[in-house]
């Protein structure tokens, strides 16, 4: 049931595709054609940077793909669960699902000793503070940025290893990385444009009257029209 670490990273790199066919298929949700364009580079990037021996067998194959899919279906389920009707807190998120993944800990630990609750203790914090991270910007931003960002962190993860312990690459995995921070760095542009875009197409040019507020006279009424037509 092994996969190598190469075709895992490729595999894992299709989070972001994923992501976009449960969004379309059960949410409904459209995406531009510079998004996709945006996905290109980027996917292209982490393949390059993570080509290697693609040996794996048909269960871990299996595996390694479902796995894929759960962890796209998690960060849709988690944004719409903060940001649909139920408009729960990162908090009270972690609130829920922190006693699952205990006792699920729990039952796989084979032996019970204080060394094995302390480290349990440490690693239990850290992460912790780092779902509510994730929660927090999956929240504020979207489930597919969230998808890109993970796999613009595998990259910086290679980039940090070169650096750190001095392991060798080849050209196609430099380019690869290359690749994977521009195509980042694109898909930002176009979603921060296109937010920007949604939010002054849904502002209103002018301040409209409120139905329930004080009635405007004639003479407010046309000095209110005249400075309209000027601005335009």
């Amino acid at each position: 049931n092994e996969v190598s670490v190469a075709f895992h990273q490729v595999v894992r790199a299709m989070t972001p595709v994923f992501t976009i066919i449960i969004s379309l298929l059960f949410l409904g949700k459209r995406y531009s054609a510079m998004t996709y364009l945006s996905l290109v580079p980027l996917l292209s990037g982490v393949y390059l940077a993570t080509v290697g021996d693609y040996s794996y067998s048909a269960m871990g194959f299996f595996l390694t793909v479902l796995g894929t899919v759960l962890a796209a279906i998690k960060t849709v389920v988690t944004n719409r669960i903060q940001v649909g009707r139920l408009q729960l807190h990162p908090l009270d998120l972690l609130l829920r699902m922190s006693p699952l993944a205990f006792v699920q800990t729990v039952i796989f630990s084979t032996e019970i000793s204080p060394k094995l609750l302390l480290a349990l203790l440490v690693n239990g914090t850290i992460a912790f503070f780092l779902n509510y991270v994730s929660f927090t910007a999956n929240k504020k931003t979207s489930a597919l940025t969230m998808t890109v960002a993970a796999n613009v962190k595998q990259v910086l993860s290679i980039v940090i290893a070169v650096t750190v312990f001095n392991t060798k690459i080849g050209f196609l995995n430099g380019l690869g990385i290359i690749m994977t921070l521009i195509g980042g760095a694109f898909y930002s542009y176009v979603d921060f444009r296109e937010k920007g875009q949604r939010t002054r197409s849904s502002t209103p040019a002018f301040p409209q009257p409120s139905p329930n507020g004080p009635k405007l006279s004639e003479k407010e009424s046309e000095e209110l029209m005249n400075v309209r037509i000027s601005k335009q």
